[in-house]
């Protein structure tokens, strides 16, 4: 994947043209940033990450 801006400065033009990599960013997120709250599955994507905790709920 090539060099992508950090996902928190991406503008909406530039999250349609860059579509296909955010998806595969986005896609089984571990990490979210405290600042706007978008995900991302590495650290790297995002400038205020702290680590998603899923829990697991019993049905």
């Amino acid at each position: 994947m090539g060099k992508i801006k950090k996902l928190c400065r991406l503008k909406k033009d530039e999250i349609k043209a860059l579509m296909k990599k955010v998806i595969k960013i986005v896609s089984k997120p571990k990490f979210i940033c405290e600042k706007c709250a978008r995900v991302a599955k590495e650290e790297k994507y995002l400038c205020h990450a702290l680590v998603l905790k899923i829990k697991k709920e019993k049905l």
